[in-house]
């Protein structure tokens, strides 16, 4: 992945942490790439049908329930 800086107006950076701080998007790298991908989508520069194809391209990982179920533990050991 490659790293971008990008400059922001004040309306934009409160709209960016409103989106991560009501739960839509676990943080802000992640709203950033959604909002491309959609305002992309939305001008037809690539197509949802390409996008469901490359995403179920990508590699999977297999987790077992206990696997889960270990990393979920651990998580909540973090806090």
């Amino acid at each position: 992945m490659h790293s971008k800086t990008i400059e922001l107006e004040r309306f934009e950076e409160e709209a960016l942490e409103k989106m991560v701080s009501v739960g839509l998007f676990s943080n802000q790298d992640e709203a950033v790439r959604a909002s491309i991908i959609k305002y992309a989508s939305d001008l037809g520069v690539i197509s949802s049908g390409n996008l469901w194809s490359d995403l179920n391209k990508q590699k999977k990982r297999s987790v077992t329930p206990e696997q889960l179920m270990a990393d979920l533990e651990a998580i909540e050991n973090e806090t």
